[in-house]
């Protein structure tokens, strides 16, 4: 009997070069240019409460109590069959809120509520990749104070050989990360890699009015 045996992430966490404008409309247009979404990661550089994600046709994305570096959240992207969003909408609270019956917050004041482009930033060579060797696109989202950091990279996965007990080792790899963040890796409670961030000089989000 095969078992497959996962072992500790490889993560190449060097941020992916801009390539011409050209070559990223595709992305740019429409939802993704038909490259779907995998995978959905979630933090905070501080504690968030009460948090919603939306996709620019209004769709939730994702939702979490409570949200920080060490307290993250990471699930198949809803909807990831569509391709990239244009943009994402992320709200936060403050106060006492709860949950309803379709596991949306009630209650709470609104503390934060950014938008933030993703389709237009990904750049061709992810795309290629994605297109040429596979994988699985990761879209990364991180939570700031002032607004909200993208970043995104592609999940490959690494077989080995059979072992002679008949185990199949294999490994997670992420490679072409790129965007405002990378989030660090944690095996066995050690940190086996810090990460980096490299937040815009300017955050490129849209701090939405109370009444919009």
């Amino acid at each position: 009997m095969w078992i497959a045996v996962i072992i500790p992430a490889l993560v190449a966490c060097a941020r992916s070069s801009t390539a011409s404008a050209g070559m990223r409309d595709d992305a740019r247009l429409h939802r993704g240019g038909n490259i779907p979404v995998g995978t959905l990661y979630l933090d905070a550089k501080t504690d968030k409460e009460g948090v919603t994600i939306y996709d620019d046709k209004g769709y939730r994305i994702a939702g979490s109590s409570f949200l920080n570096l060490k307290v993250a959240k990471m699930s198949s992207f809803p909807g990831g069959e569509l391709g990239l969003p244009r943009s994402i909408r992320a709200s936060w609270l403050k106060g006492p809120f709860s949950s309803d019956s379709n596991g949306r917050w009630t209650g709470g004041t609104i503390v934060g509520d950014h938008t933030a482009p993703v389709a237009e930033r990904i750049p061709a060579e992810v795309i290629d990749y994605l297109r040429t060797k596979g994988g699985s696109l990761r879209l990364k989202i991180r939570l700031v104070d002032t607004g909200v950091l993208i970043g995104w990279d592609i999940e490959t996965r690494i077989v080995g050989q059979a072992q002679a007990n008949g185990k199949v080792p294999s490994a997670i790899r992420y490679v072409l990360a790129g965007g405002d963040f990378c989030e660090r890796q944690v095996y066995a409670g050690q940190v086996v890699e810090p990460g980096w961030e490299h937040p815009p000089t300017s955050i490129n989000n849209m701090i939405r009015k109370e009444n919009s």
